[in-house]
Order: structure tokens, then sequence, then C-alpha cells
């Protein structure tokens, strides 16, 4: 199966760049070219005026004969770039003086001023004007091709420096790009380098720019969320094999201790052990479900207010039956009105685990009373007994896993565990303590959660 196509990050901007700034410059080019035939224009039209005012000045002062002679003199060694015609009145009638050498006789009857006329195949602009008697008239022209060439000579000078420095462009933003991306690279390799059985951080004391910084917080943050998720597997992996081998040992035991009893009740006592023995395996399995379920789960956003009230009697109903069949008196004290942020499976979840470790270890006959009150800004959910309680040195190592009161019982040690991941879950708290009074002296054992009321900071 092939991969998915990839690209350079870096070609693809030196080429984005490179050919983003040679676009610019041929627009640029362009630009610069109109201008300078502008420019020349302009230049050359005040030129052509220079030489007609400065052809005529010559004819005012009274040195025709003596320019005609060194303007034949000089025609084949100096070349005029401008072409020109000097006509002089003679009785009314206008008779052709002098012509600039090289050039044939312009067409008559231009009139003052500049003017657009073909003249030996080629587009002419002229400029004609007369002196204050009108005695003469100049008439001087400049071929277009003349013009086009000197825009041409300006645009090129303009544009081959920067036509010879696009080279130099592409080769420093291929040197720029590539520094630029260096921290890329750098966190490319980092991840490369990462060991799939030991996953660790990317080092967060290297100076990254801002664009990159979160792309490494992000590929941090994910490390550490597998890193937990492989942890509380391996975990619940070796809990679970070692929870799970003495049950299957036990069974094992009493239905070989079945298969051999030659007495039926004997048969019958090692087959209630079996049936006893796979009911705690059942529920050892369920505990061991719902860790793996609430171990590695995230509060990513935040759960809707609601009123815990219906879900406490729900729950407390459930486990009703069960209370009844041990002799043990099950209360309910749920008022509605206190309002906490909590999703309700979780809720749920936390507050069956608190009940039933309650069922099973506070004993036959006991009390437990479920109270849900509010206390100025928090809402308290407790479960209390007046069972043979918990002494204060193991209360606070009850909420690991497998471990169990002093008391015999038919637990596996996960409940608390799973009602702390709960509240960690929830923002909450879960507090261990003395429950109801006993008859004989001393308290139960009581397990409370503590939410802040929804809305309170």
């Amino acid at each position: 199966m092939s991969g998915t196509p990839s690209y350079s990050l870096r070609h693809r901007l030196v080429w984005l760049l490179t050919g983003t700034v040679a676009a610019i410059w041929l627009v640029s080019g362009l630009v610069v070219y109109q201008r300078a035939h502008h420019e020349a224009d302009e230049l050359l039209d005040g030129q052509l005026t220079q030489v007609a005012d400065t052809l005529l000045a010559i004819m005012a002062g009274g040195e025709v004969e003596h320019f005609v002679k060194e303007l034949h003199e000089h025609k084949g060694r100096n070349p005029v770039p401008i072409a020109f015609e000097i006509w002089h009145s003679d009785g009314g009638a206008m008779r052709r003086l002098a012509t600039s050498p090289g050039h044939d006789a312009f067409e008559t009857g231009l009139s003052d001023g500049f003017s657009e006329r073909p003249h030996q195949g080629e587009s002419w602009r002229f400029y004609s004007a007369h002196d204050d008697e009108a005695e003469y008239r100049v008439v001087v022209g400049q071929a277009h091709a003349a013009r086009a060439r000197l825009a041409r000579e300006i645009g090129l000078s303009l544009l081959l420096p920067a036509m010879l420095a696009l080279p130099l462009m592409a080769l420093a933003v291929w040197w720029i790009v590539g520094r630029t991306l260096r921290p890329v690279d750098a966190v490319a390799r980092q991840v490369g380098a990462l060991d799939a059985q030991a996953l660790a951080p990317l080092d967060e004391s290297a100076p990254l720019p801002s664009e990159i910084a979160p792309l490494r917080s992000a590929l941090n943050a994910l490390i550490r969320r597998v890193s937990d998720a492989f942890e509380n597997e391996r975990r619940f992996t070796a809990d679970a094999a070692h929870e799970l081998r003495t049950p299957l040992a036990a069974l094992k035991v009493q239905a070989q201790v079945a298969l051999r009893a030659a007495a039926d009740d004997s048969r019958q006592h090692a087959l209630n052990q079996v049936i006893a023995g796979v009911d705690r395996m059942t529920h050892l399995v369920e505990q061991l479900l719902t860790l793996a379920r609430v171990d590695p789960a995230r509060q990513e956003i935040a759960p809707q207010p609601l009123d815990p009230a219906a879900i406490v009697s729900d729950v407390c109903a459930e486990l009703q039956p069960q209370a009844q069949r041990q002799g043990q008196s099950l209360t309910v004290d749920a008022a509605p009105g206190c309002t906490i942020a909590v999703t309700p499976a979780w809720l749920q979840i936390a507050l069956r685990n608190l009940v039933d470790n309650a069922l099973r270890y506070a004993g036959d006959g006991t009390r437990i009373e479920v109270r849900l009150a509010s206390v100025g800004a928090d809402c308290m959910l407790s479960v209390a007994d007046d069972g043979p309680g918990v002494a204060p040195g193991l209360r606070a190592r009850l909420t690991a896993r497998f471990v169990r009161g002093e008391t015999e019982g038919e637990g596996c040690g996960l409940g608390l565990s799973i009602a702390a991941r709960v509240a960690t879950l929830s923002h909450a708290r879960l507090e261990l303590g003395e429950g109801l009074p006993r008859a004989g002296g001393g308290h139960g054992f009581a397990a409370t959660l503590h939410f802040r009321r929804a809305g309170e900071a």
C-alpha cells in the first residue's frame, strides 16, 4: 500500500517566494519600461523644442549662411540625431533654406506645435515653430524608433541588475528558509528518536519560534496521554492477572473436590463453593472492566450542571434488594436543590461502588445511610454505615487498588479506587472517615464525595 505523497516545505517556500518576487519584478519592469518611454518622450519633446528655438535664434542673428556652411561641412563626421528643416519667407512664398544632412525633405503643410506624420516609411514626431516676424520657420523631427530605442535602453539599464540579482536572491531565500526550518528538523529528529517502549516528552528547554512551539507542546501532551494509556494498560494487565490467578485456582480445586466427592453433601458443598467463586469472579471482572473504563478517561469538556438527587435515589433503589437479602437497612436522604457539574455516568459509577462497598464490608444487619446535602459552597454525597469501621491509619490506603479493610468480605478492593478516580475526573474530592455510631460504641465507616456547587468559584 503506497503512502500518502509528501512534498518539501523548503522547496515549496523557495519556489513560491522566488516566483512571487520574479513576478513582481516583471510587473515592475513593465511599469518601469512604460514610465521610461513616457519620460523619454517628454525629454525628447523638450529636446525638439530646444533645437527649434536654437535654430530660430541662429536665424534671427543673421548667421544663416555661416550656419548652413558649417552644417554641410560637418554632415559626414557628425550626423545630427534630429532631423530639421529651415524655411525662409521670400516675397510671401516659403523657400526651403537648409535641411539636416542625411534626411529627405519633410512633407509640407505641417502645423505649428507637435504632430505625428509618417516619413521615410516610419512614424515620426515633428515640432514646427516660426519667429515673431514669420520670416523663418523651423521644422524639427525625430523617428519614433529612436525614442523606443532610448526607452528600451533606459528600461534595460534598470532591469538588468535586477535580473542578474534574481539567482542570488533565490540562493538567499533557500538559505534563509533552510535556517528558519531548522527547528522543525530538530523536532522531527527528537520525535524520530523516541522509544515506543519508553515514551518521554520532548525537551522543552530549547527555544522554538512561536509558530512551532505549540506543535511541540501538543506532541508532548499526546506523548503523556499515550504514556499514561500504556502505563494504565500494563498496570491493568498485571493487576488482572494477579487478582484472577487465586480465584481461578480456588475454582479448580472446588471443581476437583466435587468430582471426587462420594457423598452428595460433599459434592453439593463443593458445587456451592464453585458458584460462590463464580459470583466473586463475576464481580471482580465487572470491577476490573469499570476500572479499565474510568482509569484512562479524561474530562475534556465541562459537563452540564445537574441536580443529582434523582440519580442518588435510582442507584440506591437498584441496590435495595441486595441490602434486604443481607438484612441490612439502606436509607436515602437526597433532597433536591443541590446543583453540581458532573457527568451522570461517572456519578452513577462512583455512588454504586460506594454503596456496594458498604453492603459488602459493613456486615449483615447493619445500617447504611446515603445522604445528599448542601454545606456552604459544597454539595456532599456521603455513604455511611455502622459496621466495624476502618482504623484511621488504614483509611489513606483504601483508595489504592486491591487494598481491603481489616474485615472479611467478598469485595475485591477496587470500589474505593474507582470512586477516587471518578472524583478526580469530576474535580471533586473523596474523603474517608468515621461513619454512623455503633450500639456497642465506636463508629462505622463513611465515604464522602465533596463537589463544588455549580457556579461557585
